[in-house]
Formats: structure tokens, C-alpha cells, sequence
């Protein structure tokens, strides 16, 4: 019985961290270090490597940032729910818009801390995720807060997950022939893809439609 006591007091949370800058990983990794609680078991540089080492390893924190290349953290979120609905996930994020705290939570969010509240936040949101709590950054509004606990349960969008490749493409600047290419698909398929984005997001130019796609917090611009 010693022993097993023991062990649990030795348990360190195991964490894998998302963020394309090499800095703020190791930055993060060292605060983590310093408290002793957490343990850093994968780290990754976009939301296809996430899920990845998400498959790899064992980790039962995921701190993830939202503007990421190739995949952001907006769609892993989404796909990772598809697969491990269990792992707690803290959004780090330079975001304070709304739509993007809002979009974060109906994507299977767990916590929310802007990256400007890092040292002051960061365990705090932790604790608070790993209990099954809800965490949200104290520099965001009470509204926001307000409107997140209210809306918590709303499904995602109605979109498709090639329809969301296909606006965050879009967003990147991509033609209809590099997301053709990119996808793997015919340019017809990709026009139609097109086509039923701004029919379902209710706008009449590729502009228009990234920034509905940017309001709505359904990608990032990068």
C-alpha cells in the first residue's frame, strides 16, 4: 500500500505540445519543467504531426496553438475529437476575438489562455482542465465567458472537413488548381467545393468568403 501511495504522488501529467515556433515550445517546456507536476512527451509543429503523435504516444494534456501551416489548431481540434474524445485540450492562442473562443469550445476545447497570459495562467488553466473544469483566459470579457458556458454544447458548423480544407486553402491563397493539386482532386471537384462554400457562408467573392470564414472563427488568416 506504501508503495502504490508513493507512485501516485510521483505521477507527472503527461503533455504534448502544438505550436510552429520552436521558441514558444521550449518555452513552454521549461515552465512546465520548472513546476515539476508535467511531464513533456511529444511536441509537434502542425495539426497533421498533432494527430500523429496524438496516435504515438500517451498524453492526457494537449496544449495546442490555433494559427498553425497546413493544418490549424481549429481543424485538429475537430479531428482529434473524431478519434480521442478523452485527451484535455488548452487552447493557446493570440486570439481574443469571440467567434475564435467560441469556435475553439464547439471544436472540443477543454480550456482557452491567451499567450499574453502564459506565465500568468498557465497552471491555473492546467489544473483546471485536467479536473474537468472549463478554462477561459481572465484578460477575455465576461460576455465572452458568459456566452461560452451558454454555448457550449452547440455542434460544429455545418461544413464538411474537405469543405473546411478547402476555405483554409482559400484563405492561403491557394487557386482552384494549387487546392486541386493539394487535395488530390479533380479542379471541377475543387470549383464545386468552392461553389458550395459561398452558398452556405452566403457570399459572392473569394474575399467575402475568407472574411466570413475569419468572422465565423472557422480558420485563421496567416
Amino acid at each position: 500500500m506504501m508503495k502504490m501511495k508513493v507512485k501516485a504522488l510521483c505521477h507527472k501529467t503527461t503533455v504534448i505540445l502544438v505550436d510552429d515556433h520552436n521558441l514558444v515550445r521550449r518555452g513552454l517546456g521549461a515552465l512546465l519543467h520548472s513546476e515539476g507536476h508535467y511531464q513533456v512527451v511529444a511536441e509537434a509543429r502542425d495539426g497533421e504531426e498533432a494527430l500523429r503523435c496524438v496516435a504515438a504516444v500517451d498524453a492526457e494534456v494537449m496544449i495546442l496553438d490555433l494559427s498553425m501551416p497546413r493544418m490549424n489548431g481549429l481543424e485538429t481540434l475537430r479531428r482529434l475529437r473524431e478519434t480521442n474524445p478523452c485527451i484535455k485540450v488548452l487552447v493557446l492562442s493570440m486570439y481574443d476575438d469571440e467567434q475564435f473562443v467560441l469556435q475553439a469550445f464547439r471544436s472540443g476545447a477543454n480550456g482557452y489562455i491567451l499567450k499574453q497570459s502564459l506565465e500568468d495562467e498557465l497552471f491555473a488553466a492546467l489544473h483546471a482542465v485536467e479536473h474537468g473544469e472549463r478554462y477561459i483566459s481572465s484578460s477575455l470579457s465576461a460576455h465572452v465567458s458568459a456566452t461560452v458556458s451558454d454555448d457550449a454544447t452547440l455542434v460544429c458548423d455545418e461544413l464538411t472537413r474537405r469543405e473546411r480544407e478547402v476555405l483554409q486553402l482559400v484563405a492561403d491563397g491557394k487557386t482552384t488548381q494549387d487546392i486541386a493539386d493539394g487535395l488530390g482532386i479533380s479542379w471541377h471537384t475543387a470549383n464545386r467545393h468552392r461553389a458550395n462554400l459561398m452558398h452556405k457562408l452566403k457570399v459572392h467573392n473569394q474575399l467575402d468568403l475568407v472574411y466570413a470564414g475569419v468572422r465565423m472563427g472557422l480558420m485563421m488568416m496567416k
